[in-house]
């Protein structure tokens, strides 16, 4: 499994792991959050909206999840007559950057929540969601790029020769 394989399962188990508490038991979350504030204010008791917004957030990030894995090309879609199998989805690099983004968003956005409040469920949200958002920004910068790859010898062709020359390959180059 190379790194944006890895990287897209992870981001979909994550958004998972968020939505289900969000679809299953929306109560159990909205009480959750507001506890701590005065009950006789207005407007701290649930309505109808509270249950149908988490709902939907949680529908959602399902549905962002499970896109991820199938667009960055972790599950083959489609037969295999249709595509080459080592072909490259060409929708990698636009899945990623769009989930990094997701993740480094929540990941600042739980941390005000979480300076704000000091609650210890938003610390491990941002740790969850700050790792995915580093893991995806590796993802960016280095992994998956195949096209670099030498085929004959299976070497990197990106390497350059600057603090330490390479000099079996100035021999060989040489003759």
């Amino acid at each position: 499994m190379d790194s944006t394989s890895a990287y897209s399962f992870a981001s979909c188990a994550w958004n998972t792991l968020q939505a289900m508490p969000l679809i299953v038991a929306p109560q159990a979350i909205i009480s959750l959050l507001t506890i701590g504030d005065d009950p006789q204010a207005p407007g701290t008791t649930p309505s109808g909206v509270e249950p149908y917004l988490a709902r939907s957030l949680g529908l959602a990030l399902l549905v962002l999840g499970l896109v991820t894995v199938v667009l960055t090309g972790s599950v083959p879609v489609g037969s295999s007559l249709d595509s080459a199998r080592d072909a490259p989805s060409p929708y990698v690099a636009a899945a990623l950057f769009l989930t990094t983004l997701h993740h480094g968003a929540g990941a600042a956005y739980i941390w005000t929540r979480y300076t704000a409040t000091g609650g210890a469920g938003y610390l491990l949200g941002f740790v969850g969601s700050a790792a995915l958002a580093a893991f995806g920004m590796w993802c960016l910068l280095f992994g998956g790029e195949k096209a670099r790859i030498s085929r004959r010898t299976g070497a990197d062709k990106r390497t350059s020769g600057f603090p330490f020359p390479n000099a079996e390959a100035d021999r060989r180059k040489a003759r």
